[in-house]
Parts: structure tokens; C-alpha cells; sequence
């Protein structure tokens, strides 16, 4: 065995080298079948299924999606696997502040709130007793004064009751208004104004506002706008409503509310290096209860059908029961 000089010109060298680069466009980018395909010692296999696409991309996908089941499989995401989600358009809307191959800090401080309305981790005080049990248990909302301050609890709060109404209220406005911009032959708005995602309350079974203000586009929504204007117009619309919802609630009720707790706090001498001094091993108890009943996506089944029938792989978890 010799050793040969990099970019030494060496024959032998060269043709190694060239072997090597036929193998990687072969395997890595894409695989052409040929009549000897049976006769190749090596085929890139998921699950048996041999991928005929290309690798890097493949292997891409499978993380994202893995990803996407396993958001969606959350029990606090359970409605949403029984429900029809319109998750192209949820997902558009969430990342529609810049392009791709951009970036910005207010535009990723932006998405980064989108993304903790959308999975219900806002700072309330229930979330915060998860590090901070010690200084904030027993607080309640800081509103009312009257219940826990859950996710769901911000939206229907009492303190908030008027301001979410007209926030609802002007969204409809504006949403009819972008609508006739694409469409002005439209007369009757019966459809749009009959749909559950007007209604300002929490339920396990049916979409309300609060899935709208988390960012949740339901399917009966896309269908209902699509059946009125193109499938484009309808993309701007939704993005539109989504990004004046986002705006109306962080600065008619997030903000305030953080401004309200901030005095209540300051009033108590809390400050951030003190509220350090609280940090707890204690935990609050698990209250997820287990229910074999509930659907679960598994088994990545999006990707078996777009590769044996070119199935859109995000519309399969539109409706896990259709």
C-alpha cells in the first residue's frame, strides 16, 4: 500500500476519485433504475419501501413530519385529530413574516410568539408554576382574580370578555372585506357568519375563536373562501386575517395583562433575580389522564401514502377518520 499526493495526478488516484463522485450522485441525489436494478448490491429502503426520490430531501421530510405527528399527538392537541385542520394554510400563516432565505430578529421574535400561541405556552401563571411552583402557587388569574389562569382562561376571562368580542367582531369585518376585494358579487355572508369559529368559548369538539387565536385554520373555513374566490386570494385572505388577530391580541390583551402582573409583582418587591431565589424541585402533579380512545397519528402513515400513491403528505393529517 502506498501513500498517493492529493491532486497529484495519479491515474489510479483519478479513477478512484471518479467512482467515488459516481456513487454519490447514484445514491444521494437520485437512483436510476436500470434493467440490472436487482443486480445493485445497495437500494436506500424505509420500511421496506425502497425510495426511488432523492435521498437528502427524503430523509428531510421524514424529520419534519416526525416532528408534525408528534406536535399533533400532544393531548392538548387531541381535538385536532377528530377535527378537520386546514394545517397547509395553519402552517403558511405561521411562517408568512419573511421569505425563507431571509432574516430578521423582529421577525423571528414574531414567529416565536405565533409558535407559543400556537402550542399554548404563553407565560400564564399556571405555565409559569411549572419552574416557579414555590412563588406562584395559589396565585390565580390576574384579571379576575377568580380562576386559574390556564391557556383557555386568558381568551374567556371576564376582565377580557368585551375586549375579545370586539376583536371577534372587527375580524369578521375585515375578513368581508378582503373577501369583496377578490369577489364583490357576493351576497350572502349566512355560511360564513354560521360557522362555530365565531364563538368566544373553549370546547373539546368543536372549533371557537380561540383556535383562531392560537392560529388553527380550520378546513370549513379554506372550503368555504375557496368556494368564493381562487385558492391564491384565499392564501392572502387567511394570512391577513391570522396576522391582524396576532396583532390585536398581543396589544389589546397579552401586553396589558403582562403590564398588570408586572406592577402587582413589583408591588410585592418580586424582581427577576429575586423570583431566582424560588426555584423548586416541586412539580405540579400530572393531570394528563390517559385515554386509549383518543386517536393517534403513528407510524409516519403520510409518508407510506405519498410514496405508494403521491398523496400530499400535509392534507393526510387534515382528517385522521376520512
Amino acid at each position: 500500500m502506498f501513500k498517493v499526493a492529493a491532486h497529484g495526478d495519479d491515474l489510479g488516484n483519478n479513477y478512484v476519485d471518479n467512482l467515488a463522485k459516481i456513487a454519490h450522485t447514484d445514491q444521494d441525489r437520485y437512483i436510476v433504475f436500470r434493467r440490472d436494478a436487482c443486480l445493485m448490491k445497495v437500494l436506500p429502503c424505509w420500511n421496506g419501501i425502497i425510495i426511488e426520490n432523492k435521498l437528502r430531501s427524503f430523509l428531510k421530510n421524514l424529520c419534519n413530519y416526525k416532528g408534525l405527528e408528534k406536535f399533533i399527538n400532544l393531548n392538548r392537541n387531541s381535538k385536532y385529530r377528530t377535527l378537520e385542520v386546514d394545517w397547509t394554510s395553519t402552517f403558511s400563516c405561521l411562517n408568512c413574516d419573511i421569505n425563507n432565505n431571509e432574516t430578521s430578529v423582529s421577525s423571528s421574535k414574531t414567529k416565536a410568539q405565533k409558535v407559543h400561541l400556537l402550542i399554548e405556552e404563553i407565560p400564564t401563571i399556571e405555565q409559569m408554576k411549572k419552574s416557579l411552583l414555590d412563588l406562584y402557587d395559589g396565585w390565580m388569574c390576574p384579571i379576575c382574580g377568580l380562576y386559574d389562569e390556564t391557556f383557555n382562561h386568558v381568551w374567556t376571562c371576564s376582565g377580557h370578555y368585551d375586549i375579545i368580542n370586539n376583536i371577534r367582531d372587527k375580524t369578521i369585518n375585515h375578513l368581508l372585506t378582503w373577501i369583496l376585494e377578490y369577489n364583490d358579487n357576493i351576497q350572502d355572508f349566512n355560511a360564513l357568519m354560521a360557522l362555530d369559529i365565531w364563538d368566544i368559548s373553549y370546547d373539546p369538539n368543536v372549533f371557537t375563536f380561540i383556535d383562531i387565536i392560537k392560529g388553527i385554520i380550520p378546513m370549513s373555513l379554506s372550503d368555504l373562501l375557496n368556494s368564493w374566490t381562487t385558492k391564491k386570494n384565499v392564501a392572502d385572505v387567511l394570512i391577513q386575517m391570522r396576522q391582524f388577530i396576532f396583532n390585536e391580541i398581543f396589544e389589546e390583551v397579552w401586553i396589558p395583562r403582562c403590564s398588570h402582573l408586572k406592577e402587582f409583582e413589583r408591588s410585592l418587591g418580586l424582581t427577576k433575580k429575586k423570583k431566582l431565589q424560588f426555584k423548586s424541585v416541586r412539580s405540579l402533579p400530572n393531570n394528563n389522564s390517559s385515554n386509549n380512545n383518543i386517536i393517534h397519528y403513528d407510524s409516519l402513515d403520510s409518508v407510506r401514502n405519498y410514496i405508494y400513491f403521491g398523496k400530499n403528505i400535509i392534507e393526510f393529517y387534515t382528517n385522521l377518520t376520512s
